[in-house]
C-alpha cells in the first residue's frame, strides 16, 4: 500500500464533486423564495451564488467583486488554505487580468462556487455555512476610474473579453473607441452608458467589475463579517490574518493593477458628478 508522506499531507481536501443541475436550481428557487425583493430575478440569485467563492474547509466565504482587491484577495486565501502561494501559470484565451488562474480554480476542485455546491443563500448563512463571510470595498469613484482602464485595455487588446458592452457603447452613445479610451470624455461616456444600463436593464445586467456594490454584495443577504477597503490593504490583510489564523502575507499582493494612465480621470467634475449619482447607495452603504 503506498502511504503518503507525513510532509505531503495537508488538513484540507480538495471538492471531490458539485451539485447536479437540479440541486443548484433548488439553491436558486429558495434564495429567490426568501430573498425575493433583493434578487429581481431568479438568473440574479443564480449569479450572486455563482460570485461566492469557497474553500473546502469552509473556514470563508468569498464574494469576489470587481476591481476590489479579488485577485490579491484570492492570493492570500490560496495561501491561508494550502498553506503555500499559488505558482502555476495560466494564460486563459480570452481573459485579459493577467492574474486570471486565481479566479480559475474554482473550476478545477481547489476552491468552488455556492452555487456549484448547491448551497443557497440561507445555506451561506446557516451553521454549514462558511465561519467569516469576507467582502472587500473600494472608494466608488476610483473603482470607477479603474473599471474604465480596465474596459479600454480590452479594446486595445482586441479581446473579446467585454466585447458586449464595447459594441453596445459604440452603438448607443457613440463611444469611438479609437478617440475616447482612457480620456475624460470617454470616461464620462462610460458612465452615461453605465446608468443608460441600469434604468433600461436592471442593475443585476450590469458587468461585476462597474456594478454598484451594494448591488453586488447585497450585505443584508450576504452579512459580512469582515469588510475590507482598498483604502487600508495593510490593516484588511491584518484582519484575514487575525481571523483565519494563518500567517499574514510576506507583502501586499497587488494582483492585475491597471494602468492610470496621463490623465487624472478622478478630477473631472461632470464624471464626479454622474458617479455621485450612479453609486449613492455605495457612498451611503459603506460610508465613503
Amino acid at each position: 500500500m503506498l502511504t503518503v508522506p507525513r510532509e505531503f499531507k495537508t488538513s484540507s481536501r480538495l471538492f471531490d464533486k458539485t451539485a447536479n443541475d437540479r440541486e443548484q436550481q433548488r439553491a436558486v428557487r429558495v434564495s429567490k423564495r426568501k430573498f425575493g425583493r433583493v434578487f429581481s430575478t431568479k438568473t440574479a440569485a443564480a449569479g450572486y451564488l455563482f460570485q461566492i467563492i469557497l474553500p473546502p474547509s469552509m473556514k470563508w466565504g468569498y464574494i469576489s467583486v470587481g476591481k476590489s482587491a479579488s485577485s490579491s484577495t484570492l492570493r492570500y486565501l490560496f495561501q491561508a488554505e494550502y498553506g503555500c502561494d499559488m505558482t502555476a501559470k495560466i494564460k486563459p484565451e480570452h481573459d485579459i487580468n493577467p492574474a486570471a488562474a486565481l479566479h480559475m480554480r474554482v473550476e478545477y476542485g481547489i476552491f468552488s462556487r455556492a452555487l456549484w455546491q448547491g448551497m443557497s443563500a440561507q445555506d451561506i448563512l446557516s451553521p454549514k455555512g462558511p465561519r467569516e463571510r469576507i467582502c472587500v470595498v473600494r472608494d466608488p469613484l476610483a473603482r470607477a476610474v479603474s473599471g474604465f482602464h480596465y474596459l479600454c485595455q480590452s479594446h486595445r487588446r482586441q479581446s473579446l473579453w467585454f466585447a458586449r458592452d464595447r459594441f453596445r457603447m459604440n452603438a448607443v452613445l457613440g463611444f469611438d473607441w479609437d478617440r475616447h479610451c482612457d480620456t475624460a470624455e470617454g470616461f464620462e461616456r462610460f458612465l452615461r452608458y453605465v446608468a443608460w444600463q441600469i434604468e433600461t436593464e436592471g442593475v443585476d445586467r450590469v458587468d461585476g467589475h462597474w456594478r454598484p456594490q451594494k448591488a453586488f454584495i447585497k450585505p443584508t443577504v450576504f452579512r459580512p463579517t469582515i469588510t475590507g477597503r482598498m483604502e487600508d490593504m495593510a490593516g484588511y490583510f491584518k484582519l484575514l490574518s487575525d481571523r483565519l489564523d494563518t500567517p499574514p502575507p510576506a507583502s501586499l499582493p497587488w494582483e492585475n493593477k491597471q494602468d492610470t494612465g496621463t490623465v487624472d480621470l478622478r478630477a473631472h467634475k461632470p464624471s464626479q458628478a454622474l458617479v455621485r449619482q450612479i453609486y449613492a447607495e455605495d457612498y451611503e452603504a459603506f460610508g465613503y
